[in-house]
């Protein structure tokens, strides 16, 4: 007789979920080490001493109430090309409602907001396939934002940018390609129904509602810098802040949290 442990026993399943729970705050802390490391200290016990904390908090707090109707209106289109249909001033809401969660990431806000329409009768495939098409449409404008930005930097800041930026292309034109001839087994998952349903069209009318609440991500962010003190060029920001934005989306560290910050 053989006393073999099963290979999925609770107990290796649930190591392997506390790893991959902890992985993205490990990913953070090892790069806000490395930060840490790099940091002139003094400097930033200077800019934290002598910064204009009530002036950007004030424009924190504009930031969010314009980033908010744009988010909003960009999430009411996507949702009319799923074929639901919200109330304008009820979608600020619930956006506004799930704006915590996009503090531990940007998928947990975007979560939160699928649980809402859920519940709102959308039904939770169709809220799930919304959601989904949020994320990606954000995406898209992300990298036309980027496209745009690297278009007009600088030189010595556009070379570095370029791969990055190609390969960001390359697999905006895959998903597209793959729009317009779905697979079968993914265009049955009623998750991916609502992308299917919109195509190729559809993401691009998403993706250009989208574009004033990309704009405003890049250019208040830069404002941010501005305020503080930190002289960043108006074109340098317009083409690497979508590149930090896209990475902050990415789930590799909880709100981007260390990855953005080295960026």
């Amino acid at each position: 007789m053989t006393s073999e442990t099963p290979p999925d026993s609770p107990p290796r399943s649930a190591r392997r979920s506390l790893w991959r729970a902890a992985a993205p705050w490990l990913v953070a802390a090892a790069a806000l080490a490395w930060l840490l490391h790099r940091l002139p200290f003094a400097a930033v016990r200077v800019a934290l001493a002598t910064g204009p904390w009530p002036l950007l908090a004030a424009y924190v707090v504009l930031e969010l109430a314009l980033i908010l109707l744009a988010d909003a209106w960009a999430a009411s289109v996507a949702l009319r090309l799923s074929g639901g249909s919200l109330p304008y001033w009820r979608v600020v809401a619930m956006r506004g409602a799930t704006y915590l969660g996009t503090v531990i990431h940007p998928l947990a806000g975007q979560g939160s907001f699928g649980w809402f329409l859920a519940r709102a009768g959308q039904g939770a495939w169709s809220a799930g396939g919304v959601v989904l098409l949020l994320f990606v449409t954000q995406g898209l404008a992300l990298v036309v934002a980027g496209a745009f930005g690297v278009a007009v930097a600088p030189a010595w800041l556009r070379q570095p940018a370029l791969p990055l930026l190609s390969l960001l292309v390359l697999g905006l034109l895959i998903y597209l390609a793959l729009l317009t001839r779905p697979p079968r087994r993914l265009a049955r998952l009623p998750l991916l129904q609502p992308l299917f349903a919109a195509g190729v069209r559809g993401h691009l009318i998403a993706v250009a509602a989208r574009l004033p609440h990309v704009a405003l991500l890049v250019v208040l962010m830069w404002g941010q810098l501005r305020i503080w003190g930190i002289p960043v060029p108006l074109l340098a920001g317009l083409a690497l802040t979508p590149l930090v934005l896209f990475v902050a989306a990415l789930p590799i560290t909880p709100a981007g949290l260390g990855t953005v910050q080295a960026l």
